[in-house]
Formats: C-alpha cells, structure tokens, sequence
C-alpha cells in the first residue's frame, strides 16, 4: 500500500488496487505534458479529464490521500452537446514530484512521458526552490522538447533521449526514482 506523509491513520493509506486504477485512468484519460506560455516560460503539469465525476472524485481522493495536492475544474460542454469535462489537474514542481514518484511504478502507456517529466521537474528543483527566472538549460529544453514532440505511445524512452545521453543515465534516472521514492516519499508498506 502507498500511504501518504500526513501520519498513521490507516484511513490515510491508498491500496495497490488504487493506485494500479490511477495509473489506468492517467494511461488512458491522463496528460503528463509541459505547456510553454508566450514568454517562454514551462509549465508542467499532470490531468485527469473525464465527464464522469465518480472518477475524477476517486483520482482527487487518491491524490489526497497521498498527500499530493491537486486542482479540479469542470469545463461546460453544452453548447456542444455533450457532457461537461471535469479535470483533476496536480501543477507545480513541488507537488509533479512525489505524484509522478508515486505514479511511475504503475504507469504503462504513459511511463516514458512520466520519467521526462520527471527527469525535468527534477532539474528544475535541483537548481533552485524558485526557479522562475532562471533560464533553462540544454538538457531542460531537450526534455521539454522530447515531450511536446512525442508522437506515439508505443516508442520507448530511448526514442527521445538524444545521443549525448546514454541506457546508462536512464537507469541512474530510474535508480534514483526508486531511491526518492524509499527516502520519504510515498511508499509501499510492505517495504
């Protein structure tokens, strides 16, 4: 079971069944994405979209109850004829990081798109808490540019890492993730 940072409360904990049912509906109804407003400034984020707020609400709670904040918002739909749009949208560095810690393990479809971001959001608080003004580096608009221009879910991470980069870097990546994740992060409690 994951079980969030708030303390003991077994009310607290979140299953390997949710946590297998998140990463499903981020796999399927989800976006791991970076947008770029017109100065140029990145902004990663982690949705849920769905019309069906019996889901949206279980996401949310899930999130909650790892001790992850996130946001939710509908869209209204009825000019169009169809069903209003509910989002469940977890934003900013500090809260993508143990989300996509927690995620990752269970992420199929989206895995590759999840350690980019990671990987980005990482860097991005290595260098500064407040990383507003700082530009970003090479490495940084590489990934960002890995994830806007991904193109199909089936292509594995070493598809999109550039040839300075080695297999090697991405399973330090993935090492440290798992470290992150054992250090104070949400975890399994069996560990």
């Amino acid at each position: 079971m994951q079980k969030s940072n708030s303390g003991d409360n077994q009310q607290e904990t979140v299953s390997e069944t949710e946590m297998g049912w998140l990463a499903g509906i981020i796999d399927g109804e989800g976006c791991i994405h970076i947008d770029i407003d017109p100065k140029g400034g990145a902004h990663p984020y982690l949705t849920i979209t769905n019309t069906d707020s019996k889901i949206t609400d279980k996401a949310s709670d899930i999130w909650h109850r790892l001790g992850i904040g996130c946001r939710t918002s509908t869209r209204s739909n009825r000019g169009k004829g169809w069903n209003d749009a509910i989002d469940v949208m977890v934003i900013g560095y500090k809260r993508l990081k143990p989300a996509l810690i927690a995620i990752m393990p269970y992420l199929v479809g989206k895995a590759d798109e999840a350690l980019l971001l990671y990987e980005f959001v990482e860097s991005r608080l290595e260098k500064s808490l407040h990383t507003y003004n700082m530009r970003y580096s090479q490495e940084e608009m590489d990934l960002i540019h890995a994830l806007k221009n991904k193109k199909s879910r089936n292509r594995i991470l070493r598809d999109y890492t550039l040839d300075h980069r080695d297999v090697e870097d991405i399973v330090r990546t993935a090492q440290r993730c798992v470290e992150a994740a054992r250090n104070g992060q949400p975890r399994l409690m069996d560990e």
